[in-house]
């Protein structure tokens, strides 16, 4: 088991890495589109990089956040229905809910793990203002999909452990 609470402070820290990156990043993006702004309204010199930088921060910002975001609770459940069932009940259902999302993601993992390093080895370009190597976009998805699914997996087992203790 103590091998087990290790990684699952290593999986813990990394993270809250990805979630201060993720913060970071939005401010990089709040601080740049200003910018931007200025510079095309008052000064009419225009940066074309910055839109193209912050569509790509809107993608890397849910995928660093997201397991951390289920570590902590906070993604949004429709639990109406859930509420009025019993305890063991419940914890029966978010077991086999958590099972299936890791599944799911899982499979986004594997899927977006391949087509990353299928860009990677034909050196695919994006196709904005900046021509940079498209694997650096999309490799935040496996990234963010394999955290996530750890923790899922993380979830599942709490409520596994919930369920045997009431039966």
């Amino acid at each position: 088991m103590d091998f087990l609470s290790k990684m699952g402070r290593i999986l813990d820290r990394l993270m809250e890495g990805f979630v201060w990156l993720a913060g970071l990043l939005m401010m990089f993006s709040l601080i740049t589109v200003c910018i931007d702004v200025v510079m095309r309204y008052f000064f009419n010199r225009p940066t074309g990089w910055v839109l193209q930088f912050s569509e790509y921060i809107l993608l890397y910002i849910p995928f660093l956040a997201a397991a951390f975001v289920l570590r902590e609770d906070s993604h949004i459940r429709i639990d109406i229905v859930l509420n009025r069932l019993a305890c063991d009940t419940q914890s029966l259902i978010n077991m086999v809910t958590s099972l299936l999302a890791c599944l799911v993601l899982a499979i986004l993992t594997y899927y977006g793990t391949y087509i990353t390093i299928d860009f990677y080895l034909r050196n695919v370009p994006t196709l904005k203002y900046l021509k940079i190597p498209e694997f650096l976009v999309i490799m935040v998805i496996p990234m963010g999909c394999f955290l996530f699914a750890i923790q899922f997996m993380r979830k599942a087992y709490g409520h596994y452990t919930v369920f045997r203790k009431r039966k």
